[in-house]
């Protein structure tokens, strides 16, 4: 498998802005969140993407666009990582602060669409349809512009972005509501630690210490937080990726069970009907893709 190579070098302007092309064997950050918004162009590769509380299949097209400090990560599938694979990941990734043009341009009146756009995207925002493809081809060009038309190119994307049907919100709640660094840290390690382990058993116990709160504290805080309980939020990541399985493979529903973190077939289809309104055989059979 050839070495991971970086083909075009950040173009970081005076605007806060950086356009990059990669060509990879695979994706190789880890989950993570950062300061800058963040839209990702999948030109080649699938796999899986983790943004927020939302895990889905990505492919050639995937467009999204992740908010400042939203927890995410692109997983190749296993068949990247193979040794003797012809298989590259190539994606555009565009970055960029909120402030790129300046801190008193939000407070336009005109530009009150872009500053929707932003709220939105702290849940990540799927494009689809006719913005992804006009989008895509804005942000080929930008790899060659100079910062000025980086910064107007930006502008027109969070524009069409605004006026755009064919955008769907990600994760279903806001993770970052709070403007205090500390909470925004706990909520963070939080959401981390929940999407590298909620194939396994996580307790109580063990993501009040994640979050440095005893029991009754975490689980008000959550709760507040989130409005929703602890349990219920790790029950929608594990029914979330139970879904991507039943699409995507030809493993039995008991399987998908215990491989989703469930350790009760019968509490696994109770709580999968709850949240899809059919049970998980019933979610396969209307809604099967043909997989890779």
């Amino acid at each position: 498998m050839p070495k991971p190579k970086f083909l075009s070098s950040d173009r970081t302007s005076n605007f806060g802005i950086s356009v990059s092309y990669f060509e990879l064997p695979f994706f190789l950050n880890p989950l993570h969140y950062h300061k800058e918004l963040e839209l990702a162009y999948i030109i080649e590769g699938y796999g899986t993407r983790y943004v927020g509380s939302s895990i889905k299949s990505y492919q050639k097209g995937d467009m999204v666009l992740v908010g400042e400090e939203l927890t995410h990560v692109w997983k190749s599938d296993q068949q990247f990582y193979e040794k003797d694979t012809d298989l590259l990941t190539k994606a555009i990734v565009l970055k960029f602060y909120p402030d790129f043009a300046g801190k008193d341009f939000l407070s336009i009146p005109d530009v009150y669409p872009i500053n929707r756009v932003f709220e939105k995207a702290s849940g990540g925002l799927h494009i689809q349809g006719k913005t992804n493809k006009t989008i895509g081809s804005i942000l080929y060009k930008m790899l060659d512009q100079s910062s000025l038309e980086q910064m107007a190119s930006l502008i027109q994307i969070l524009s069409l972005i605004s006026k755009s049907e064919e955008v769907e919100v990600l994760s279903n709640f806001d993770l970052h509501k709070s403007s205090n660094p500390k909470e925004k840290d706990r909520m963070n390690k939080i959401i981390q630690h929940t999407m590298l382990n909620f194939t396994k058993n996580i307790s109580l116990d063990e993501i009040s210490n994640v979050a440095n709160l005893s029991k009754s504290a975490f689980c008000r805080y959550f709760k507040n937080a989130v409005k929703k309980s602890y349990n219920d939020f790790l029950y929608e990541v594990r029914i979330e990726f139970a879904c991507k399985m039943l699409l995507e493979s030809n493993v039995t529903i008991m399987q998908i069970c215990y491989e989703s973190g469930f350790n009760n077939p019968s509490a696994f289809s109770q709580i999968f009907k709850k949240a899809k309104g059919v049970t998980p055989n019933q979610y396969r059979k209307s809604n099967m893709i043909v997989n890779y």
